[in-house]
């Protein structure tokens, strides 16, 4: 009896044992396959982030030339990421760029080339960074000086209007496209990217008055959120260029020959008149004042007079177009504030910092401003190829 028992007791410590053996290489084996999953989970994580480092890369290269706006590391809730710097220049306007994702210890790498294409920092009728204020009334539309001067009437044999008079602002805030007056669009305003709502974001706005870039109207696009920020390079006056206060006197006209010009505060008097015989670029550092019943600008061509406003350490710019005066010309003041008052038609495209319109004022985008490329800086891009690093 006594041998029974200790048999049993022997065979039940081999089974406890032998269970206690599989328990552990279960555990240790699930254990494994967790740290392994983990792993698996983490490394996919570090790939997502390299990839979408690219998109970062893509965005920094749109303006080259500008450090000061990269962004070039950045933390998720997934890990973080890391965009090497400088980018390589291959050449031809081509770049190589290389970026890291980082997920609790692991790190996946991607090389990227891309192809830049200048573009033209003129895409609106109106647009500003921050603020588009509207306490007047004012229309815009579009038209193309290529084809000829502006004409709205549809039954002429000359009719040359559009409905790319778009208005846009990089503001994401309730009130960055303020409308206290009127406006009517012939186009689309455009808010700043992200935007869930973005009629939310345009004060006063009425579809009625808004035709969203279609003939006939839709309020189905009327306002919309853009896919990434406009670019506003900055403004930077070429070394050697003289700035002096210049002003065109009432009733008078000045031909300006081709070329580069700076001045500090310019002034278009009463009835004056500032015209070229060809391509200009015009640098203000201080104020660009037209007043009542001036014209400014060359009527068949607007691309041939470019106005570029300056910063200065000062501060924020005042620049004014006032009165029943004419303008033909693009305006580019990344940190400037214009203000359009009085009776204003300009025949080109207005882009600054903050744009307050509180007169009467006719804005007709010319879309021939798409091909200047020449003064912004500013880049599309375009994804060639991208490849994983070997660890």
């Amino acid at each position: 009896m006594s041998n029974q028992r200790g048999t049993a007791v022997l065979m039940s410590l081999s089974i406890v044992v032998l269970l206690g053996t599989l328990g552990s290489t279960l555990l240790m084996r699930s254990l494994h396959e967790r740290q392994l999953g983990s792993r698996s989970a983490a490394r996919h994580q570090a790939f997502f982030l390299a990839d979408g480092a690219i998109d970062r890369a893509l965005l920094n290269l749109r303006t080259p030339d500008v450090l000061t706006d990269d962004i070039t590391a950045g933390t998720l809730l997934s890990g973080t990421f890391q965009v090497d710097t400088p980018a390589e220049s291959l050449g031809a306007l081509r770049w190589r760029v290389t970026t890291r994702g980082f997920s609790q210890q692991e790190e996946r790498r991607m090389e990227a080339v891309v192809q830049l294409t200048p573009e033209s920092v003129f895409q609106y009728a109106l647009f500003g960074d921050q603020v588009v204020n509207v306490s007047g009334n004012a229309t815009t539309d579009s038209y193309d000086s290529t084809l000829g001067p502006y004409n709205d009437d549809e039954d002429s044999p000359d009719y040359n209007a559009g409905h790319n008079g778009d208005v846009g602002t990089n503001g994401t805030s309730a009130g960055d496209v303020a409308i206290g007056g009127s406006i009517f669009v012939d186009g689309q305003v455009t808010v700043g990217p992200g935007a869930d709502d973005p009629e939310s974001l345009v004060t006063g706005y009425d579809p009625a008055f808004v035709t969203g870039g279609t003939d006939p109207p839709s309020d189905t696009q009327d306002v919309v959120s853009s896919d990434m920020a406009m670019p506003m390079p900055p403004v930077v006056v070429p070394s050697g260029l003289t700035c002096e206060d210049y002003t065109v006197a009432g009733n008078t006209t000045v031909t300006l020959p081709p070329g580069t010009y700076c001045y500090q505060n310019l002034t278009i008097q009463g009835n004056g008149n500032l015209t070229s015989s060809g391509p200009v670029t015009i640098y203000v550092i201080g104020e660009l004042t037209a007043q009542g019943n001036s014209v400014v600008g060359v009527p068949n061509d607007p691309s041939q007079m470019l106005f570029q406003m300056s910063a200065t350490a000062e501060g924020t710019l005042e620049q004014t177009i006032q009165g029943n005066n004419t303008f033909y010309g693009a305006i580019y003041g990344p940190d400037a504030t214009f203000n359009i008052q009085g009776n204003a038609t300009i025949y080109g495209s207005v882009m600054a910092r903050n744009v307050n319109v509180s007169g009467n004022a006719d804005l007709h985008y010319d879309e021939a401003l798409t091909d200047e490329t020449q003064i912004s800086g500013l880049y599309g891009t375009r994804l060639l190829s991208w490849r994983e690093l070997a660890d």
